[in-house]
């Protein structure tokens, strides 16, 4: 029957949607525990700026370099998470897979660096999950650590720079570390953004990943159910069929827009 067919060709179909959903959810939760890790350093980062500001550390320079050290160590963290590939391919290059997206752009004349370029892409890569739905994995690493005026890096390098400087004091100084603690507040504001719709994404994928198992599920029974059908039964079940199954999906049609029928058709 062209309706069995049609069945078997959907469960095949399910199970490429669900592997899908299976490698994006995968890809998404190594993203944000990425984005985790770099939200914990830069609030350690935050602490390290109160303590530069203080007046006892201004009046201690090896204090100060301590502090400017540990800093050296979170900016090399906060790299080595942007550029993390955990499954082989990178996680904040877009749709570059192959090229990590973040790299050492100048140094200063002890080596360190002042700059940070990305050379990922411009648009972020994506799964289908679904017939004509995808969900956004990949995200473009600018845009999570280098947006304007809430830049990962170029926060944790001020900041650096700011413990080693020997020019100000008193009102200047604080001054200098109050605007490092505002630069730093933005960059989590950008990191906790991003993880929030990642996590959105996930809990979407959930929904989905449950939806396609039970479509799945549905298919086999009915796929077993037609194989055993003569013709004019198997087409008085399918009306049926179709009556259900337009009533089952209108319900989760705000999770994820296919039913079945789309993927028979």
């Amino acid at each position: 029957f062209p309706a069995l067919s049609q069945f078997k060709a959907a469960a095949g179909r399910l199970d490429t949607f669900a592997q899908n959903a299976g490698d994006a959810t995968a890809t998404l939760n190594a993203s944000v525990s990425a984005l985790q890790d770099v939200n914990d350093l830069l609030v350690r980062a935050r602490q390290i700026a109160l303590e530069g500001a203080d007046s006892a550390a201004a009046a201690d320079p090896a204090a100060r370099e301590a502090l400017a050290v540990e800093v050296d160590g979170l900016l090399d963290q906060a790299l080595r998470s942007a550029n993390g590939r955990p499954d082989g391919k990178t996680v904040f290059a877009g749709t570059a897979l192959d090229t990590p997206p973040f790299r050492v752009a100048t140094t200063d004349a002890q080596g360190r660096p002042l700059t940070i370029a990305y050379d990922g892409a411009a648009e972020r890569a994506r799964t289908l999950t679904a017939p004509g739905q995808t969900v956004d994995t990949r995200y473009t690493g600018d845009a999570v650590f280098q947006r304007p005026g809430a830049d990962v890096f170029g926060s944790l390098i001020a900041l650096r720079d700011a413990l080693r400087d020997t020019t100000t004091d008193g009102a200047t100084r604080a001054a200098a570390f109050n605007q490092r603690l505002g630069a730093l507040d933005s960059a989590l504001g950008a990191i906790n953004d991003s993880m929030g719709e990642q996590a959105s994404n996930l809990a979407t994928l959930e929904s989905i990943t449950a939806l396609i198992g039970d479509q799945k599920l549905y298919a086999d029974t009915r796929t077993g159910e037609l194989e055993g059908t003569d013709f004019a039964e198997a087409v008085v079940r399918m009306k049926e069929l179709e009556t259900a199954l337009q009533a089952i999906f209108a319900t989760t049609v705000q999770i994820v827009q296919p039913g079945i029928l789309d993927f028979i058709r």
